[in-house]
């Protein structure tokens, strides 16, 4: 509906058809009825936002909630029942698009009163209201951007270090010694960490699992126009995606291998044991679909700071360019020096106090999305040096 190469009758013809051959509904009444579903479903945090208003998985029994995200394993969220992908990342830019197909409707001719002849169930209601009111959705996406701050966790030093020991201490004598060896080499327990929780619990308070979701964001967001528009700091973003390239098991980035998909040293030893059990989506794997994520949105912010010349748009800019560049060439050389990068996931073994990668025992060598590494090799080959 945005692309300006697509005359606006066109856009409207297809709209004001109906699918299928024995279906006489409407495009345009079924994509209100969508937006009806979304402005229903996050109309409650709008109106106050709390953690018992944000979206929640359903429920699987008394204790579990469902992994109804895409890390869709048993474990995958920890038992969480708010995840922050969701509710951080997913919703903030459903309600996005939506903004973006209202004035898309209005340039094509499809007036606030048209829309309540194709779909009259939407009158009423908040999507009713952010038809007629843009200001009044903005409101909402803004109030929704600030969903993160229920998922934020800030680790001091002395934390991190008394989590580590005490995961260190529950691991098999042979990880145990690798995991030693990695910390006294890199110090990597000297500081804090920060990170957007994987999810929150049944109480809203959040599940202290760092992850790579985060790389979803970079990849959808604009962190570095916003930078430049002064709505962000630099360090904000760093800080974000600082957990990527601290040495697990403080943080993700193992190397010669990549960027393990959870680390779960912070959360509770029944988390521990959830994940010990069902690895897919556990400290002992890296997704290539993460991996992809992350390089595209490093890639996509590091352009973002070039004009159309090459040169940097600000040259306040530089530190954070430089960190990005980082992150990027460390992460790309480990993940190559695995050897499994085409891999839907791979995992990892230690083996004489080393660390080997290892392919996943279920995972297929090539699977449909794994042609994003064609998208990944265009955008780090068009990347300034």
């Amino acid at each position: 509906l945005s692309r300006p190469d697509i005359p606006n009758d066109r856009k409207r013809a297809f709209l004001e058809s109906a699918v299928g051959q024995e279906n006489n509904t409407l495009r345009l009444t079924l994509l209100l009825r969508n937006l009806l579903y979304v402005s229903t479903t996050t109309q409650a945090y709008v109106k106050r936002p709390v953690t018992e208003n944000l979206i929640s998985f359903p429920r699987l029994d008394e204790n579990r909630w469902s992994s109804a995200s895409w890390r869709d394993s048993g474990a995958g969220y920890a038992n969480g029942r708010y995840a922050m992908d969701v509710n951080v990342i997913w919703v903030p830019k459903a309600l996005e698009s939506m903004d973006k197909i209202f004035t898309a409707l209005r340039e094509i001719g499809i007036s606030t009163v048209d829309l309540g002849t194709f779909a009259p169930e939407i009158r009423a209601t908040s999507l009713w209201e952010y038809a007629q009111s843009p200001m009044t959705l903005r409101r909402a996406i803004k109030t929704w951007r600030g969903a993160e701050k229920h998922f934020e966790v800030h680790l001091s030093a002395r934390k991190v270090r008394k989590k580590v020991r005490a995961k260190l201490r529950w691991l098999p004598k042979e990880e145990r010694a690798y995991w030693k060896k990695v910390i006294a080499k890199t110090r990597a327990d000297k500081k804090g960490v920060d990170f957007l929780a994987l999810a929150l619990d049944t109480k809203g308070q959040p599940i202290p699992v760092a992850n790579t979701d985060i790389a979803t964001w970079l990849f959808l967001e604009e962190p570095t126009k916003d930078i430049l528009n002064g709505t962000m700091k630099p360090e904000d973003v760093i800080r974000r995606l600082k957990i990527f390239i601290i040495p697990y098991p403080v943080g993700l980035f193992l190397e010669g291998v990549g960027p393990v998909v959870a680390n779960d040293t912070y959360a509770s030893p029944v988390v521990w044991e959830n994940f010990r059990r069902d690895i897919y989506h556990s400290p002992r794997v890296i997704w290539g679909r993460e991996v992809n994520l992350l390089f595209l949105g490093l890639a996509k912010q590091i352009q973002a700071a070039y004009d159309t010349t090459g040169q940097i748009r600000d040259p306040n800019l530089e530190p954070y360019v430089r960190e990005l560049r980082s992150m990027l060439d460390k992460t790309l050389t480990a993940v190559e020096a695995s050897g499994l990068k085409h891999n839907e996931l791979w995992s990892y073994r230690i083996v004489d106090n080393k660390l080997l990668p290892a392919r996943y025992p279920t995972t297929s060598d090539i699977q449909l999305w794994n042609l994003t590494d064609l998208a990944v090799q265009y955008l780090l080959a068009r990347t300034p040096d």
